[in-house]
Order: structure tokens, then C-alpha cells, then sequence
């Protein structure tokens, strides 16, 4: 895990020094989009947040489901990035909540568990609109996100 981290944050590194062309060449989308990142790891909210601020987004960061469910109330948002691990009320159980609050608002379930039959199965049936491992590509995970808004 530490090692993916590091790779994320090179990434960021690079991007700064003008190792890629543009933050054009890898936006997502031209118009601004906002996102809510939900993990317990600041690291991994950190990180996240800058990889896709770089791309444009408009970032939230909370570390736990309450937090994540006052930021859906009050802003208008285009998915979100939930960690199926978390303090107090766990990932699953605030992706029911969620999609009680917010049916259509997309939810890509993250976590460092890897792939669990049983949680991918339980955050599908629940609405999730994808599921990734945190280790994985950040091409992959933007990928994910692509498939989710398109939905």
C-alpha cells in the first residue's frame, strides 16, 4: 500500500514540473465537476484529492460516513469515491444512506480490503456504481469514474 502512495504522489511530483503536457491532456471532463472523497487515511485523501484537483475536479474530503452524508446534503455533487472501511458507520452502510438521500448520485466503492466477493456483491446490490481496489492504476480509477458518470 505505502508503495502506491508513493507512486501517487511521484505522479503529482511529475505533473508540477512540467513532466506532462497539460492538466488539458488529462482532465476528465472541460466543465467543473464536484467530487467527495470518503477514507479514513489522510494520506490517501490527500493524495486523491490533489490527482484530481490537477484534473480540474472540485474536491471534499471527509474522513467518515457522517461527515460524508452532511457534505451530500449541502453541495451539488458528481460522484463519490467511498471507502468501504471506515470509523463509526461503515462504508456499506453509508452507501445506504446515500442512495436513500441521493438514489441517482454515483458512488464507486474504494477500498484496501481487495476484491471481497461478498462486499462487491453487497455495494452492487446497494447501488454502488463501481468498486476498485485503492492500489489501483489511477488511469483505472478514472476510468471507473468515466463508466460511472456515463451510467
Amino acid at each position: 500500500m505505502p508503495s502506491r502512495v508513493y507512486h501517487n504522489y511521484n505522479y503529482i511530483a511529475n505533473r508540477k514540473c512540467g513532466r506532462y503536457n497539460s492538466v488539458r491532456e488529462l482532465n476528465m471532463e472541460d466543465q467543473v465537476r464536484a467530487m467527495l472523497i470518503v477514507d479514513d487515511e489522510a494520506g490517501i485523501l490527500k493524495t486523491f484529492k490533489e490527482i484530481f484537483e490537477l484534473r480540474g475536479w472540485h474536491v471534499f474530503t471527509v474522513p467518515t460516513g457522517t461527515a460524508a452524508l452532511a457534505i451530500i446534503e449541502s453541495e451539488k455533487l458528481d460522484i463519490v469515491l467511498l471507502d468501504i472501511k471506515l470509523p463509526g458507520q461503515s462504508g456499506i452502510d453509508t452507501l445506504k444512506e446515500i442512495k436513500l438521500k441521493r438514489r441517482d448520485l454515483p458512488v464507486i466503492m474504494v477500498t484496501g480490503l481487495g476484491y471481497e466477493d461478498k462486499l462487491v456483491d453487497d455495494s452492487m446490490r446497494l447501488g454502488a456504481s463501481g468498486y476498485v481496489s485503492k492500489d489501483v492504476p489511477i488511469r483505472e480509477l478514472i476510468g471507473a469514474i468515466n463508466n460511472a458518470l456515463t451510467k
